[in-house]
């Protein structure tokens, strides 16, 4: 089983990343496309969770938010109902794996409305949910966390393997149901945001992942953390590199216009280094967005820190679907004594070292 990385799969406009680090298998989001498979085999990214799991647990699924584009699949990959339930020798397919316990915010738990798609996640949650605080609820297969942000404050796991919860906040998980014959309000502002703290020797790389979290989210976050608590070596661009995290439409002069949030920016301008990465999950750039190019064009400037926008800071913004011309692939990076490093997953080979600091809707954005 291979140990101490991150992949981040190719899944279109969608989440689904795997930390492989200290013996723990964490998935956030998952997009599992059965049609894109048909197409295309080389898609199916289960094989990999499969072998880091080998073939039997994981051990957390962060649901950051219960967007389709961050649940689907889930029941194609992971075993659903109780864990002595699940087939262990199935006629035809794949041995589910059992999730040993589920992460989600209170609004996954208490949802305002479900899909086809969401419905088998959020009744697995609701099922967790019920043995909550029972002797079953603490038996693998059954757990539920549910969490929501206070000070963010470092949470272990186990050596080397921490995190800090930075939203949603009680408030921000609160979503108003929508009035009668009104479209669906978005769960985007309950989306977990979290910084992953991997160490290995005496350097640590650090994760941030934030679903479709939204300017607002940003904005509070920016308020409430101190940098270190938002620090990065790879972020995974929220909302897949759509505006929406950081800027708001606004109409004027009976023009829609688009303003930047100098908060919001703040946010999550925080590279820890000049060697961090962003990862756009979704699909090339191009006229359909996300990913949007002025978004790109502001994590760019992160990268940069302050210096010029040159070629080299472009390759350390990368998009799961590729550049134009460029057949989609996995992007893996490999957690190192050094710090994370981009590796490519056929051969795990390091290709560029960082140093460390150590210890709802698209339309047209």
């Amino acid at each position: 089983m291979a140990s101490n990385r991150i992949t981040f799969f190719v899944c279109d406009n969608g989440d689904a990343s795997l930390i492989e680090a200290h013996n723990y298998t964490i998935m956030t989001d998952i997009n599992y496309r059965l049609s894109a498979i048909e197409e295309d085999p080389e898609l199916d990214f289960a094989p990999t969770i499969r072998n880091a799991c080998n073939n039997d647990r994981l051990s957390i699924f962060v649901l950051t938010h219960p967007d389709e584009d961050h649940l689907r699949g889930f029941g194609e990959v992971f075993h659903l109902g109780k864990p002595e339930d699940r087939d262990d020798d199935p006629d035809e397919g794949d041995i589910r794996i059992i999730v040993d316990e589920i992460w989600c915010s209170p609004y996954a738990v208490d949802p305002n409305y479900t899909t086809d798609v969401s419905k088998a996640v959020l009744d697995e949650i609701a099922r967790r949910d019920k043995l909550r605080g029972t002797e079953e609820g603490k038996k693998a297969g059954n757990r539920l966390n549910v969490l929501h942000a206070t000070e963010g404050k470092k949470e272990k796991l186990t050596s080397g393997l921490e995190y800090r919860l930075l939203a949603p906040t009680k408030e921000e998980a609160n979503i108003p149901k929508a009035e009668s014959g009104a479209s669906e309000n978005s769960s985007n502002p309950s989306s977990l945001v979290m910084q992953w703290n991997i160490t290995i020797g005496y350097k640590t790389s650090k994760v941030v992942v934030g679903g479709d979290s939204t300017v607002d989210v940003w904005e509070r976050i920016h308020r409430d953390y101190a940098a270190e608590q938002m620090d990065w070596h790879i972020l995974l661009a929220p909302h897949h590199c759509s505006r929406h995290s950081m800027g708001r439409k606004h109409v004027e002069d009976g023009e829609e216009k688009f303003t930047w949030s100098d908060e919001a920016i703040k946010g999550l301008d925080h590279p820890a280094t000049v060697r961090s990465h962003v990862v756009s999950s979704s699909r090339k750039f191009g006229s359909e967005h996300p990913p949007h190019p002025e978004a790109r064009k502001r994590y760019y400037q992160f990268l940069a820190k302050g210096g010029e926008v040159d070629e080299s800071v472009r390759k350390r913004f990368k998009v799961t679907a590729g550049k134009k011309g460029d057949d989609p692939e996995d992007i893996v990076f490999k957690f190192t004594s050094s710090g994370p490093a981009l590796a490519s997953l056929a051969t795990s080979s390091v290709i560029s070292t960082p140093s460390s600091t150590g210890g709802g809707g698209y339309g047209n954005d």
